[in-house]
Order: structure tokens, then sequence, then C-alpha cells
């Protein structure tokens, strides 16, 4: 909705509650210095958009099409080098020796995953298969793994195994079955 500053001004709770409901309210001004109204949530989703982008921007891929081992590598190269704040939302910089271990464990995989930052401080290995299943595998300083499955029909599966690449390859096998 397009209102002029008078109106704005003379019925400033009606377009406050306007934003609130989720219509952006655009308040034209001299030399095109607009000003828009929007709720608190939409100002969220749209840094949050803006913090994932920076972030896709920041650990690009290169226009890289399928996952192979010096991909990975590369990624986590990528990952090493972001500092305190990468997210825009206060994550921690990655300690070596969790790249380290994720590294050491990626080296090792027989299919390889999908690799990601996570706002903890870990490294995330992603896996979809043709069920249309999704398995996350995190990896941080301690020696064991968080493995989170959520299933095609909704299901969901939590578990913990050792952080050793034998146990993640056997795990991903069968997450294939």
């Amino acid at each position: 909705m397009i209102a002029k500053q008078m109106e704005v001004r003379s019925n400033i709770k009606k377009f406050f509650d306007l934003a609130y409901e989720g219509e952006a309210v655009i308040i034209p001004r001299k030399q095109n210095r607009n000003v828009v109204i929007i709720s608190e949530t939409e100002y969220n989703r749209l840094r949050t958009l803006n913090r994932v982008s920076l972030y896709k921007e920041k650990v690009s891929d290169s226009g890289r099409t399928g996952i192979n081992l010096e991909h990975n590598l590369e990624k986590l190269d990528k990952i090493r080098g972001l500092g305190r704040n990468w997210n825009g939302n206060d994550a921690p910089a990655f300690s070596p020796e969790v790249i380290d271990r994720a590294e050491h464990i990626i080296e090792g995989l027989a299919i390889q995953p999908e690799v990601f930052p996570t706002a903890l401080g870990t490294i995330q290995l992603e896996y979809d298969n043709s069920r249309r299943d999704h398995m996350e595998i995190e990896i941080g300083e301690d020696d064991v793994a968080g493995v989170f499955v959520v299933f095609f029909n909704g299901e969901e599966e939590e578990e913990t195994i050792p952080a050793l690449t034998d146990d993640i390859n056997r795990r991903v096998g069968e997450f294939y079955g």
C-alpha cells in the first residue's frame, strides 16, 4: 500500500496495524528517499534471507555440479576462513580441531556429502536418498557425531555414533540401504 506522509502522520496506528498484519506501507518522499513500514516479523525474515545470501557468497560453490572429495575439501578451506559473526548472528569462528576432524572423516567417506557450517561451530554433512529421506551428521570437537534423519513420511530419528570414518560410512550405507 502506498500512503502519503500526511496520511501516515494523522493515522499512524492504522498504518502500523496494516504493517503488523503483513502489508508493507510505502511512503513516497522527495528525491526518491522513500520509506517502508513493515512488521518486525517481515524485517527479521528479510535479515535472515540477507544472511543466507551473504553466507552463500562466502562459501560459493563456483557453479560446480556434483559433489566430490576435492569440492568438499575446498569448501572446508572456505569454512576454515570464516571468522566470528560469519553469519551475521554472532556465530563463532571454527576451531582448527573441528575442521581437521571433518577433513579427516570426509577424506575416508565412500559417498561424499553436502558440507555446511553451522552456527554452533560444527560441520554438518548432509545426504538425501532416492526415497526422499534426509540425513544430517554433525561433526564437532567431541568423539561422537550427532545423526538426525527426517524420513519422507515425516518421522524423525536421532542418535549419536562415534565420530569415526568407519562408523559414519556404515551409517551412510544403512541410510542408502
